[in-house]
Parts: C-alpha cells; structure tokens; sequence
C-alpha cells in the first residue's frame, strides 16, 4: 500500500469513529480526596465523566460526582459504579459498596443496583442512600420518597425509612413474564426506621435536610460533611 492509500484510509477511518465519539455524552465532573479510578486509571480530582465510564474509589478515598443537572453523588471507600444515559435521565449503576445520591427536583438521579432501580417517588428533592454486598441491598429515603422497582415487585420507600433486601435472580428466559431489562426478583425484605448512621457510613448532617434542595449542599471530603450555602 502506498503512502497516500495509506492516508486516505486513515482519513476515512477517522471520519467514520468521529460521530460516535462526539456522540458521547459528558455528564459531569468529579471531586476526589484520596484516589479513584476512572476506567482503571487514577482520576485527579476535577476530571470529567461520560456514559459508559466507570467510578472507583479506593480505600480511604471519597469520591463527589457533580452532574451537570447540580445533583450530587457521593461515594465513600471502596465503592464503584457505571454511569448511563437514557434520553436525559442520568442512571448510576452501583457495581459495589455504597453510594448517597443528593437529587434535585427537576431531573433526580435513578440508580440500579442489585438488579433494582431505585428513584423518587415524585419530583421532588431528595436525598437517598444505597449500599449494595453479595445479594443484599439496602435503600434509605433520608429526606423524600423513592420507588424500588424489582422484575416482581414495585415498593414505595417513605421517608426516614429503610429497605433490606435480598435480592433473588430474575425468571428463566422464556418463562412467559414480561420484565424490565437487568432486574432481579425480590426474595426476602423488610422496612425499617433509618438509623442515624445511614448505609454508606458518610455523615449526611440534618443541615442538608432542612434545606427546599439538598443538591445545593456540598460534601466535604475533608471532614466526611455535608455543608449547605
């Protein structure tokens, strides 16, 4: 192949991957203390990230993921999760450990987690906490209401109440019931009062709370708190 075949088919093939690149959406951006990975490479604190990535924090790590709608996400130690997109509703798929999502009231973030998605029951403000090990999944509505939606079973979260799952595998293919992509059956749970910990060991504060929305607030890596303008 000569120099200038050579080209040309280099040119072509970089026209043909631009639009699937640009394509791509950006959904925020990232505020790390200590180290997370982004896509298996350490992430400095401030770095941008798109659907399809992957966030990971490492021991004694934190990790504020700020989307571009103002709502908040934040991982403590050792958790990871996959960002996706449909139309404009930004999902977090929490692959391991915890995460505590602080939504707004016009676009709330959904999160998928153990074969459940979880959501606010209405558009409203809310602050929710997820924590995901082996089968079990627990869901805390801090401030608000959230909706668990399993392949059998739909459940309505109120707040200052807690979720514990186990979680059990979807039908068999072919079994004749219809069921959202990637969810799981629900095999044992139980609601309960939200204890002042929470699930993901990250110090919330009431002050994040009381406030019309909580995606306001901004979470302190340095302290482990949250502190509202």
């Amino acid at each position: 192949m000569s120099l200038k075949s050579l080209f040309v088919s280099l040119l072509t093939i970089a026209l043909v991957c631009e639009p699937a690149l640009a394509t791509t959406p950006m959904l925020g951006q990232v505020m790390v203390k200590g180290n997370a990975k982004i896509n298996g490479m350490l992430s400095p604190s401030g770095a941008t990230v798109f659907t399809g990535d992957q966030l990971a924090t490492e021991t004694r790590s934190v990790a504020e993921l700020i989307l571009n709608d103002g709502s908040k996400v934040l991982l403590p130690e050792s958790s990871a999760v996959v960002l996706s997109s449909e139309a404009s509703q930004v999902i977090v798929n929490l692959k391991r450990g915890a995460l505590a999502t602080l939504s707004n009231n016009s676009k709330p973030t959904f999160v998928d987690a153990n074969g459940a998605r979880i959501r606010p029951a209405a558009g409203t403000a809310v602050v929710l906490e997820v924590a995901v090990n082996g089968e079990s999944l627990k869901v805390l509505a801090r401030r608000g209401s959230a909706i668990v939606e399993t392949e059998d079973k739909t459940l309505t979260l109120e707040e200052g109440r807690e979720l514990d799952a186990t979680m059990a595998p979807p039908s068999p293919r072919g079994s004749g019931i219809a069921r959202p992509a990637a969810r799981n059956k629900l095999g044992t749970f139980v609601f309960i009062t939200a204890a002042a910990a929470g699930v993901t060991g990250l110090a919330l504060g009431v002050v994040a709370l009381s406030r019309p929305n909580p995606a306001d607030c901004k979470f302190v890596s340095t302290t482990g708190k949250i502190v509202c303008p």
